[in-house]
C-alpha cells in the first residue's frame, strides 16, 4: 500500500514541485534568517573580543557592543579622570559612526594600548596615518579585494587605504579619530572610552570605583560583552519567534491547499477503497504519510537552498552566516509539523466521507 503514497506524489508533478518549494520556502525562511542573526551576534562577539581593555566607559544610556546609531557624544575629558582613578593603568578614546558601513575613529598608538589588534601590512615603516587616510581589517580586505594603496569612498571623501591589520576589533573600518571629529564638527568628544586595568584580577573592583564616580555614566566589563550581546536583544529574539511562526503557516497553508485539492479529485478512489473495508484511520493515515512526504522532501530541498543561500550571501557581501545544526533539526520538525497539520482537515474530511456519496461523485 506505500506504493499508494508515491503514486498519488508522481501522479500531479508540478504540483508535487511547487509544494515542495512552498515547503522549502518555510525551511529557508527559518534556517537563513537564523543563520544571519547568530552569525551578526558571532561576529560581534569575535570582533569585540580583541579588545584587552576590561572596561567599556560611555555616556548616560550608553548600549555597547549593538548600538544602532552610534554617534561622538563623550567629552575626551573623562580620559584623563579615568586615568587618576585607582587601579587604572590607561584609558583610550574611540569614536564609531554609522555612515554605510561602521567606522571607528581611533589614535592608533592609543588604540595598541587597549586592543590585540596589529596593522600587518602597511606601505610604511613605522606605521602612522592621519588626514584621510584608513586601515581595513584581513576580513574586509579578502572580501572587498581592496589593497593598500587603494582610495575608497567614506564620509563624502576619498580615503586612502594604508593598513591592514589583524585580528578583527570593533568596525572593520578605522579612520583618525581626529578626522571623524572634524567631519562632525564636534573636536574633543568620542563615542567611549576604554579602560585598561592594571591588575586585571581586580576588574570589578575598578569597575565599581568608575562607577561610583561616575554613577549616571554607562560602564560596561568587556567580558560580558556576549552575554550582553546574545541575552539582550530581546528585538532580535522577537523577530526570530515571528519568523518561525511565520514559516511554520506558510508550510501549513501550502500543504492544506495541495492536500485538500488532492482529496477532492480522489473523491472516487476513496469511496471505491471505504466499500472494499479501508477504515477512516487508514484513510487519514494514507493522507498523511502523502504530506509527510512532501514535507521530508521540501525540508530536503530548503537545506540545500540554505546552504547556496549561504554561500552566496558570504561571497557578495560581509556578513556572517552561522547555520547550525540545532536550527537545522528545528527545521526539520517545523517541516514535519507542517505537514501534519496542514494535511489534518483534508484527513478527516477524506475518512469521514461516505462511500455511496464518493462513488457517485463526478
Amino acid at each position: 500500500m506505500e506504493n499508494l503514497v508515491v503514486s498519488n506524489i508522481l501522479y500531479r508533478k508540478t504540483r508535487t514541485l511547487a509544494t515542495i518549494a512552498g515547503v522549502a520556502l518555510g525551511v529557508v525562511l527559518v534556517v537563513l534568517t537564523v543563520g544571519i542573526v547568530h552569525g551578526f551576534l558571532e561576529e560581534q562577539g569575535r570582533r569585540n573580543s580583541a579588545i584587552t581593555a576590561e572596561i567599556m566607559f560611555g555616556p548616560p544610556g550608553s548600549t555597547f557592543g549593538l548600538s544602532i546609531s552610534p554617534m561622538l557624544s563623550l567629552d575626551v575629558k573623562y580620559v584623563d579622570e579615568l586615568r587618576k582613578i585607582e587601579g587604572v593603568q590607561d584609558a583610550v578614546p574611540i569614536g564609531q559612526l554609522l555612515r554605510g558601513r561602521m567606522i571607528d575613529g581611533i589614535d592608533y598608538e592609543q588604540f595598541k594600548k587597549v586592543s590585540a589588534a596589529r596593522v600587518i601590512e602597511t606601505d610604511r615603516e613605522p606605521f602612522t596615518f592621519s588626514g584621510d587616510e584608513a586601515i581595513i581589517d584581513r576580513v574586509q580586505q579578502r572580501q572587498r579585494n581592496w589593497k593598500v594603496g587603494e582610495e575608497i569612498e567614506m564620509l563624502n571623501r576619498k580615503f586612502r587605504i594604508v593598513g591592514v591589520y589583524e585580528p578583527e576589533s570593533l568596525a572593520r573600518v578605522k579612520i583618525p579619530l581626529a578626522t571623524l571629529q572634524e567631519y562632525e564638527n564636534r573636536k574633543n568628544v568620542c563615542t567611549m572610552i576604554l579602560v585598561k586595568v592594571a591588575d586585571p584580577s581586580k576588574q570589578t573592583e575598578v569597575a565599581a570605583r568608575i562607577k561610583q564616580t561616575f554613577p549616571d555614566y554607562g560602564v560596561m566589563l568587556t567580558r560580558d560583552l556576549p552575554i550582553l550581546i546574545s541575552q539582550g536583544t530581546p528585538a532580535l529574539n522577537t523577530f526570530l519567534d515571528v519568523v518561525v511562526l511565520l514559516a511554520i503557516i506558510v508550510s501549513s497553508l501550502v500543504i492544506l491547499l495541495t492536500m485538500y485539492t488532492t482529496v477532492t479529485e480522489r473523491t472516487r478512489q476513496i469511496g471505491v477503497l471505504k466499500s472494499l473495508g479501508a477504515s477512516k484511520f487508514w484513510i487519514a493515515g494514507e493522507i498523511e504519510k502523502e504530506a509527510l512526504l512532501i514535507s521530508s522532501l521540501g525540508v530536503v530541498a530548503g537545506f540545500a537552498l540554505s546552504v547556496i543561500g549561504k554561500f552566496i550571501i558570504t561571497r557578495l557581501t560581509t556578513m556572517s552566516v552561522t547555520l547550525e545544526p540545532m536550527w537545522l533539526l528545528y527545521a526539520l520538525a517545523l517541516g514535519m509539523l507542517a505537514g501534519v497539520l496542514g494535511a489534518l482537515y483534508p484527513a478527516l474530511r477524506a475518512a469521514n466521507q461516505d462511500p455511496v456519496e464518493a462513488l457517485a461523485y463526478e
